[in-house]
């Protein structure tokens, strides 16, 4: 993790203009074909669940904007980000769980899969384990194919992390069609990088298996 040089920032007066504003994030809905690693899952009997939430944060690691963080009047680029997700628990509750870094698949994977053993056995949390700054907030509504999407948030106060949800998928023509949602901070992030982000995404989605 580094720091942005505010005064030599190219996006120093967008900065200061959205973080004036009592409500500086928005939300883009798109969709993205998810045909391959479907079928990929399927064929290796693994989780569609895991893989996509896998594609989601390696593609945010990708496009640097997505990387920003404010910390306290100041911006930070980080490294690598986690991916902090919201998982179902057996009483139809939730829970946060932390399914770290997103550079190896094989590494999140089997995090992942622990972590889904965890709350199935049990384990319920509304809370993270550590720092924040460098996660990627996600969820998923298996039950709906939504075309918009907004997320809660304290009146008080705005962090800075990008929320990404997936939704359910379904037979669109010749694909099968599954909804993302991107909510970003406008002061870190602009809709050019948020189309740069689906492009990207759809490119991972058909691609990153076939490596």
């Amino acid at each position: 993790m580094k720091k942005i040089e505010l005064s030599s920032w190219h996006r120093k007066e967008h900065f200061e203009f959205y973080t004036s504003f009592k409500q500086p994030f928005f939300n883009v809905c798109g969709t993205v074909d998810v045909t391959k690693p479907l079928n990929y899952c399927k064929e290796n009997q693994l989780s569609f669940f895991i893989c996509s939430l896998f594609l989601l944060g390696y593609t945010a690691n990708q496009i640097e904007p997505f990387r920003l963080r404010i910390n306290n009047n100041e911006v930070d680029i980080h490294d690598e980000l986690e991916i902090s997700c919201t998982v179902l628990n057996n009483d139809e509750s939730f829970s946060f769980c932390e399914f770290g870094g997103c550079k190896n698949f094989d590494i999140f994977y089997q995090r992942a899969t622990q972590q889904l053993a965890q709350v199935k056995n049990g384990y319920k949390s509304l809370t993270s384990s550590n720092n924040i700054d460098n996660k990627i907030f996600c969820s998923v509504l298996p039950w709906l194919h939504f075309t918009s999407f907004s997320h809660a948030q304290k009146q008080d106060e705005h962090d800075s992390v990008p929320r990404i949800v997936m939704g359910k998928y379904k037979k669109n023509h010749n694909e099968i069609a599954m909804p993302v949602s991107v909510e970003v901070h406008h002061a870190l992030v602009d809709g050019l990088h948020v189309g740069q982000y689906f492009e990207k995404l759809q490119q991972n989605f058909d691609d990153f298996f076939d490596q």
